[in-house]
């Protein structure tokens, strides 16, 4: 952090010109999530995460706010990206999607279910509690969790799909997340770009 710090320093410091707007309307929305509600009725999928991006005009770096954002969430996989056109692309996630080491063995994490967690020790303890024994929130984990060794099975050796963490809680400055793992051994090198396209 204290080299980012002193890198970020030295961006021209971002300006937001005006408030964020959402990308769609409210009617947009509406026919978006009726959408949505159609597949699932119709069991074309069991899951979406539907979302819009929001808009705003801005001067200056991106760069120049991402140490304190890193600093503030703690959040451990976060990154900051010049592309050729001068766009920028800033990341803070406490979610790890995929990692593959030298031996090929792959790992995730997904996160699914949050409770905030308020400056109140107590409510943060009772919303940690409540996250952890919910029932709606476990199975919304597990049904990631099993998409997730699916993906991982169909380019793993065979009998390497392993779930090693099961609805653990993982606390950060704002929230109380709940989180799994899987891990599997992928065949070879040449399976690493098959498998990031098929999660």
């Amino acid at each position: 952090i204290a080299h980012c710090a002193t890198v970020t320093a030295q961006a021209e410091p971002l300006q937001l010109q005006g408030p964020f707007t959402p990308r769609w309307s409210p009617a947009q929305y509406q026919a978006a999530f009726a959408q949505v509600q159609a597949y699932l009725q119709a069991g074309d999928c069991y899951q979406v995460n539907l979302t819009q991006p929001f808009e705003a005009d801005v001067t200056g770096s991106l760069l120049s706010v991402a140490a304190s954002l890193w600093q503030y969430s703690r959040a451990p996989f976060a990154g900051w990206l010049q592309m050729g056109g001068g766009e920028e692309l800033l990341s803070c996630s406490p979610e790890l999607f995929l990692a593959l080491d030298a031996q090929q063995q792959v790992r995730t994490r997904p996160i699914k279910r949050t409770r905030p967690r308020p400056a109140d020790p107590v409510q943060a303890a009772a919303l940690a509690e409540e996250l952890r024994h919910s029932v709606k929130d476990r199975a919304e984990n597990l049904m990631i969790l099993d998409l997730l060794r699916n993906d991982l099975g169909q380019l793993a050796v065979n009998g390497s799909v392993t779930v090693p963490a099961l609805f653990e809680l993982e606390s950060f400055a704002q929230v109380h997340h709940l989180v799994s793992e899987v891990q599997a051994r992928l065949s070879g090198p040449a399976a690493a770009l098959p498998l990031l396209l098929a999660a």
